[in-house]
């Protein structure tokens, strides 16, 4: 076989091969001249496209700008201001650093640039046509850079061919100019697809502004602030409520010291910190900024610069989740409460004997069978029972729980007084004179940002058997019992940090399987066992279960182990952490009431006492809302009352 022939490339050749790495698609294209527009000094920033920008890209920015020399050197191969030496990527400010987008960009269509410093009377105006300088001129324009790029991929049909639809590669300029705006809140951006104004950020460094520009108040409405400063690492931004959701990762923007990137590892912390809070399809919403040192992190491992390497993920990893914990956790710490609103606070007292709520009442061991029905059940207005949100801080029970509660009176014992039940009439009255059924036990809830005011709730009755309602001063509370009593239950199985309390089976209960289940029941009994599942094979096809997690009732013993049965089909080889989420997160669904269950209004004041104690009281463990607020004016919009006066507080009822 005859050697072949070792010869160097042209330089218009190799640019064309760097293009098909830099040079993506039309939204890389833009990605690299913005970059440029940032690490010149811009805050301002417009870009132009049009046909998707496939014929038609301009990018206008009011930065620094070039001389004619440093214009015409950018036009070629490795050719930088960002960086001197190989050591300079260790510690990187900018951008952009390999010298290659400009050329790259000129190599493959038809390339126009007009730049000009402070500092010279004309501007440079440079023309290349498929990576050949055609023409080099002085005129007028004002100081900063304008590139203009058309007909793009004109000189690779091959590569033309393979770019998406028009309104696709629109949409993901759209997308990465969102990314960049997200990452850069002090600086103003437009985007202008078609004639049609697509994007434009205030640039006043308020993130939240940014992000209410581009995603609209609805969702900056829905918004938690997310800060953390480590010693290595810092972590900014803000994340969405639980509620804030899309079903992919479009709405979750990170952000390495100001770059956008794609990190699985980062992805998963984001995925971990919401857990047990949101559907297992669902994404949240985030902007998160991340600061590490520049030797602490490797930018130069893609072309396009959309990756990272982390000298410590581990460090980062925990970072990252630790802020959003925090977040997530903070709007339900009553720890901002006045002086005098911490002081009206009841010190912790020990609940008595079946009481709601303990176990063998309500949220412990006896599970559903634990509510009486043979009580009577009111089913209007009633006593009052006062609480406030904790997310692990405050004052705590013996048993480790969150503790607000007041020294108990009578009307909690077993000897307490059956509840009356009132007539529609009596009811009215009642609520005409502000009376309220016996108390002393408002529920007080503070949102985040309140100052510290504290609102008294009373649960007003059940719709359907299967929803609570309470009120506030100015606020309507929708609660699902189930999915309320399921938070309750699941946290209260999670601060069981080492085995799951489990209860012994009397008589021992075989349950037929099919034989991969009861093999990989068998597989991981050591894992079950803590977790209060004692589960062994007795046969090919059937397994004995001698306990259970001490809050699932042994009705629905049965249907819990078939359900871990399909969880291990499944997933075969579960991750230890996941299995006990998943299997905890079937334990309280199997233990909490169902819907259709009849309470009284002590179980419902007791109920929406144990979810305020919760650490998320507004979604279950599935991320299902358990409890919605419909604020006053959100009521008057909906019944079209936005243009009346509100109602004073001392008005009678019915008078408006």
């Amino acid at each position: 076989m005859k050697e072949a022939e070792v010869r160097l490339l042209d330089t218009n050749t190799s640019n064309q091969i760097a293009a098909g790495e830099v040079v993506e698609k039309p939204a890389s294209v833009v990605k690299e001249l913005v970059e440029n527009s940032l690490d010149a000094g811009a805050d301002s920033i417009d870009v132009t496209i049009f046909e998707g920008g496939t014929e038609y890209i301009r990018v206008a920015d009011n930065g620094s700008g070039m001389s004619e020399s440093n214009a015409r050197l950018a036009m070629k191969r490795h050719a930088t201001s960002k960086i001197r030496a190989a050591e300079d990527l260790t510690r990187l400010h900018t951008l952009g650093f390999r010298g290659e987008a400009l050329p790259s960009i000129a190599s493959v269509s038809e390339f126009e640039l007009l730049t000009r410093t402070a500092g010279q009377d004309l501007a440079t105006s440079l023309r290349v046509s498929g990576g050949k300088e055609e023409e080099c001129l002085q005129t007028g324009a004002p100081v900063g850079t304008t590139v203009i790029v058309k007909d793009l991929f004109f000189n690779v049909p091959a590569r033309r061919k393979f770019l998406k639809t028009v309104s696709t590669e629109g949409r993901y300029i759209s997308e990465i100019m969102t990314r960049i705006a997200l990452a850069r809140p002090d600086v103003r951006f437009k985007l202008t697809n078609n004639d049609k104004e697509v994007l434009v950020t205030p640039g006043n460094g308020s993130l939240k502004d940014t992000i209410a520009a581009l995603y609209g108040k609805s969702v900056a409405r829905d918004l938690l602030p997310v800060h953390l400063n480590g010693s290595d690492v810092s972590v900014h931004g803000y994340i969405g409520k639980p509620t804030l959701l899309k079903g992919n990762r479009s709405w979750q923007t990170l952000l390495v010291n100001g770059r956008s990137i794609n990190s699985p590892m980062l992805g998963k912390a984001i995925e971990h910190a919401y857990q047990s809070q949101i559907p297992k399809r669902g994404f949240a919403f985030a902007v998160l900024d991340i600061r590490v040192a520049p030797d602490k992190v490797d930018v130069n491992v893609h072309p396009q610069k959309s990756e990272v390497k982390f000298s410590d993920e581990g460090t980062v990893y925990k970072a990252v989740y630790k802020a959003l914990a925090d977040a997530l956790t903070q709007p339900m710490h009553a720890d901002k409460e006045s002086g005098a609103a911490a002081a009206a606070m009841p010190s912790p007292a020990v609940q008595p004997a079946g009481f709601p709520g303990t176990p063998g009442a309500f949220a412990g061991g006896a599970g559903p069978a634990a509510f009486r029905p043979e009580e009577t059940v009111l089913q209007g207005f009633g006593g009052v029972a006062r609480a406030s949100f904790h997310g692990g801080s405050g004052p705590r029970q013996e048993d480790g729980r969150p503790g607000i509660w007041r020294q108990p009176g009578v009307d909690y014992g077993e000897t307490a007084p059956k509840e009356p039940v009132y007539t529609i009439s009596e009811t009215r009255d009642k609520l005409s004179a502000q009376e309220t059924l016996a108390g002393g036990n408002a529920i007080a809830m503070q949102e985040a940002g309140e100052d510290g005011v504290l609102e008294t709730i009373w649960p007003i009755g059940q719709v359907d058997r299967t929803f609570l309602i309470a009120q506030s001063e100015d606020t309507l509370y929708l609660i699902d019992q189930h999915a309320a009593h399921e938070r309750i239950l699941y946290d209260k199985l999670v601060l069981s940090h080492q085995d799951v309390p489990a209860q012994q089976l009397l008589i021992p209960l075989y349950i037929n399987l099919q034989a991969d289940e009861v093999d990989l029941l068998e597989k991981y009994h050591d894992a079950f066992y803590k977790l209060g599942v004692d589960v062994t094979p007795a046969g090919d096809t059937s397994v004995r279960v001698d306990s259970l997690p001490a809050d699932v009732p042994e009705e629905e013993a049965e249907g819990f182990i078939r359900e871990i049965g399909q969880y291990l089909q499944e997933h075969r080889t579960p991750d230890a952490a996941e299995m006990r989420q998943d299997v905890l997160h079937m334990a309280a669904c199997r233990a909490a009431i169902k819907a259709g269950q009849l309470l009284n209004m002590r179980q419902m004041r007791q109920l929406i006492i144990e979810l305020c104690n919760t650490t998320h009281p507004f979604t279950c463990p599935h991320g299902r809302p358990c409890m919605i607020a419909v604020s006053s004016d959100e009521l008057y919009k909906m019944f079209k009352r936005t243009g009346f006066d509100l109602p004073s507080r001392n008005a009678k009822p019915y008078d408006k």
